[in-house]
């Protein structure tokens, strides 16, 4: 009854604003938008200025932002809408918090989760549009996820794309879990980034491009400044421990992980608002591979096991 309630005030505030014959209304034209899907935003939002790149290709080196595109695309697409054509463009890019939430996948299908609309227009035009999915995962407005629409697992589609060939990097693909836990600190200790995303996992750099993003974004394209990477001077290993107990949680993209408990000694440049801290820390780092023929890579680091 309550989500009939708030459908029909938005449906009487847009034929109101229609009657009156007044300027086109973005905000009103969203909510209609998002009406036909069953959605509607809790509040208004911002528009901000989003350039498309040319070139979707990704590399070792860096933020994978060719993947986001190319993975938003396949999703409006769904929906009728193709970005493609205005790569090198700016554009136009709002982001809304929704009053309605969507349950998880798999074990988590039991609870449901926030999530947010995205739109792109070109002028008055709406040229691309889905949703993230607890803040992160996208899925289509017509609540397909790239798994459903494609009816395989998201990592084959994502080497279908030739993405995980160009994350190949010859400095780390041939090291083993150890040798690759050193050369993330070694990346670190060098202020080397490109060595340090060349250590991590598509996985991982794909939830780095939502986590923490600030306001006005679509994505990040670096490091937080308070993160380990960034915000520590100085890291000496101290001991890397396989956990030959570990149990691999079930995921479809992950064809083989390892843990490993990594005790660090940090010199960080500043103490506030990080979980790290100066002296000795215990990391678990989850190292995997994601498919037969895949590198070891970082999928995630984190201090409890």
């Amino acid at each position: 009854m309550k989500k009939f309630l708030i459908f029909a005030c938005i449906a009487l505030t847009l034929f109101l604003t229609a009657c009156s014959g007044g300027q086109f209304n973005v905000y009103n034209d969203d909510t209609k938008f998002l009406l036909k899907y069953g959605f509607s935003p809790e509040k208004e939002s911002p528009y901000f200025d989003v350039t498309i790149p040319t070139d979707w290709k990704i590399q070792s080196t860096s933020m994978p932002v060719g993947l986001y595109w190319t993975e938003v695309n396949f999703l409006s697409r769904d929906i009728g809408y193709n970005i493609e054509k205005y790569k090198g463009k700016t554009v136009k890019a709002v982001i809304y918090r929704l009053n309605e939430k969507l349950p998880g996948q798999g074990e988590s299908s039991k609870y449901t989760y926030p999530v947010n609309a995205v739109i792109l227009r070109d002028g008055e035009n709406i040229i691309g549009a889905w949703l993230e999915f607890n803040a992160s995962t996208p899925l289509s407005l017509k609540k397909n996820y790239i798994e459903t629409l494609t009816e395989r697992p998201w990592i084959d589609w994502v080497a279908s794309h030739g993405f995980l060939k160009q994350l190949s990097s010859p400095s780390t693909d041939k090291l083993t879990p150890e040798e690759l836990i050193y050369a993330y600190f070694n990346g670190i200790n060098k202020g080397d980034k490109s060595l340090i995303y060349s250590t991590l996992s598509i996985n991982m750099l794909h939830d780095m491009l939502y986590i923490n993003r600030p306001a006005g974004v679509l994505y990040n394209t670096d490091f937080e400044s308070n993160s380990l990477e960034l915000n520590t001077k100085s890291a000496t290993v101290l001991s890397i421990d396989e956990n030959k107990g570990y149990t691999p949680s079930k995921n479809r993209n992950i064809y083989e992980s390892k843990e490993y408990k990594v005790t660090v000694n940090l010199t960080l440049k500043n103490e506030d608002n990080t979980p790290t801290k100066n002296g000795r820390n215990t990391f678990f780092f989850i190292i995997a591979k994601s498919t037969k023929d895949s590198p070891w890579k970082i999928e995630s680091i984190g201090t409890g096991p």
